[in-house]
């Protein structure tokens, strides 16, 4: 164990209670794994390392399928609930969940790995020794295993941080990538790496983030609330780019249904009310510029938000199951058999050209670089850039997004192929929006495939957001959808 980042204040003089605060509540958040691995015909190793979202505890494996209560082949052993009170490994049901990670060989592995020795140097120095000297003569480092079956290309990446030298010993010829800030020098590369790719994109987003709130500064209400990073401003200023030029430009987002816990709790509530205020932001931002250029389409055909859900029917339950006290949300769920799929990843693809695959939420926590640490990877395959092949890319990022809609919209469809297209707008909204009637019917009669709903919220022609009617609270909870501040939890926290 190491003790938690420190906190360089963003505005005022840090107390001593806020400081012990702090060195409470925010994590070492980065997930990865550096292994060694043989290199065929050589005596030589290579390194192979994983990045992403996956913690290294109980419930994080899933399959497409997310089983709400026949998991007992796969989770006898790690049963994992974290959101619906009254539920065990005897009665069911366990926690769904998304996620994603990515496996890196080559050049990029070892700059995983020097993340992982720049750590340790700072944060056990009396322990360097024992630290294991990786060598050319010992390591090809250059070895990026054996080609991928697609035969799509190699690969062009780079790894990013968010990390202050309070928790990392920085490499002395790159201080002139960091910025500084009450004497602590800080890495923010992953907030620069989304901002210059948002900036950069041409036809559309995907993102799926664990939370998605930001851009304070530019909210109707809440102005001074501690999540100032630009992300979700970035993305609604390419958008009214695309309009005034007249470019079809549409954004993807698939966030939890409720922060993981209970939804009820003052900490969930706050974070849905910070959410909140970002979404009606961004809606009510590009509506203004839907009515100044007279244009004829909706807020959300340029911006879309969606949750994952599991639904099930009886013959889905296998027999043995103990049943849970029906005066608990467990027994409310073996009645309903539906149950939100936690999304705990951090990706986002930019005109299936660029992939970003990494541990950071977007939240002033991830993305600041003086909060929580992180870690993440930027990809591209230099073969099958989309401006190279008249728009439509061929390479594995545009193979990898259309294989995890297939799985969240319950297989392919051509429409998918083209995201930025009205067509695929338009097959995404009809397949979500009747999948949204499934999850919250009083029952479901046949099995689905699906798993994408639209997030429960209502926007006006004018931007102005809503609750959906039906969805005041999540079903199967007391939780407010709208969301609540608390008035009483640190902004550090929350945001």
């Amino acid at each position: 164990p190491v003790p938690n980042v420190m906190w360089v204040r963003e505005g005022g003089i840090s107390g001593m209670v806020e400081n012990e605060m702090v060195e409470t509540v925010y994590t070492h958040h980065q997930k990865c794994v550096i292994a060694d691995a043989e290199v065929p015909g050589s005596d030589l190793r290579r390194l192979v390392a994983y990045i992403g979202g996956i913690d290294l505890t109980d419930g994080r494996y899933d399959s497409p399928e997310y089983p709400l209560f026949n998991y007992q082949a796969t989770h006898s052993q790690d049963f994992y609930q974290n959101c619906t009170p009254g539920a065990s490994l005897e009665t069911g049901p366990r926690e769904p969940w998304h996620d994603i990670h990515a496996r890196v060989e080559g050049p990029a592995a070892r700059d995983i790995l020097a993340n992982f020795t720049d750590r340790w140097s700072k944060q056990a120095e009396d322990k360097i020794g024992s630290l294991i000297d990786i060598t050319e003569d010992e390591f090809d480092l250059e070895n990026a295993g054996e080609p991928a079956e697609t035969e799509a290309g190699s690969w062009s990446a780079q790894i990013f941080r968010s990390i202050t030298s309070d928790s990392c010993l920085f490499d002395t010829d790159r201080l002139d990538t960091l910025t500084g800030k009450r004497g602590h020098l800080i890495d923010e590369s992953i907030m620069r790496a989304y901002i210059q790719q948002i900036r950069k994109a041409d036809h559309f987003i995907y993102l799926e983030n664990q939370y998605f709130l930001g851009s304070a500064y530019d909210w109707k209400r809440e102005r001074e609330t501690l999540t100032k990073h630009t992300v979700p401003r970035e993305i609604v200023s390419k958008i009214v780019e695309k309009m005034e030029s007249g470019e079809r430009f549409t954004c993807y987002v698939t966030i939890p249904m409720y922060p993981e816990g209970d939804p009820t709790s003052m900490a969930s509530q706050e974070i849905l009310y910070w959410q909140r205020c970002t979404m009606e932001s961004m809606y009510w931002r590009i509506a203004n510029a839907i009515q100044e250029k007279g244009l004829d389409t909706h807020p959300t055909d340029y911006l879309m938000f969606f949750c994952l859900g599991k639904r099930e029917t009886l013959e889905d339950v296998p027999e043995g199951l103990e049943d849970p006290d029906p005066d608990t949300p467990a027994g409310l769920v073996r009645q309903s058999l539906r149950h939100p799929v936690y999304v705990h990843s951090k990706l986002m693809i930019v005109d299936d050209d660029y992939i970003i695959v990494g541990t950071a939420n977007i939240n002033q926590r991830s993305l600041a670089g003086s909060r929580d640490s992180e870690i993440a990877i930027g990809a591209f395959q230099p073969e099958h850039l989309s401006e190279d092949h008249g728009g439509e890319p061929g390479g594995d990022v545009h193979t990898f997004r259309m294989a995890l809609w297939s799985a969240h919209l319950g297989g392919h469809d051509p429409a998918f192929m083209v995201p930025s297209s009205q067509e695929c707008v338009d097959k995404v909204r009809e397949v979500t929006r009747q999948f949204q009637e499934v999850y919250r019917a009083e029952n479901m009669e046949e099995q689905t495939k699906v798993h994408m709903m639209p997030y429960p919220i209502l926007v006006h022609d004018d931007g102005t957001v809503e609750t959906e009617p039906g969805w005041e609270k999540f079903p199967d909870t007391e939780g407010l959808v709208c969301g609540e501040k608390s008035g009483v939890l640190p902004g550090n926290l929350t945001t």
